[in-house]
């Protein structure tokens, strides 16, 4: 049997000095450059300073049998 991924969804996490945001249900067809400006934007509505920025990609594995 083989297991077959399928992208779930898309996440950006922003890290600040203190604390973190995380921005859910983003485009999947969003591009890595795209992702970065849209954090930045968001970011600088932020009181604290963004230390780090993170793409996360939730994928199901499902099994095919």
């Amino acid at each position: 049997m083989a297991i077959t991924p399928v992208l779930d969804e898309i996440k950006l996490s922003l890290k600040f000095t203190k604390g973190s945001q995380t921005l859910s249900h983003c485009n999947q067809a969003a591009t890595n450059d795209q992702l970065h400006t849209l954090g930045k934007a968001v970011a600088s509505l932020n009181a604290e300073s963004l230390d780090t920025m993170m793409k996360v990609e939730e994928t199901k594995l499902l099994l095919q049998g």
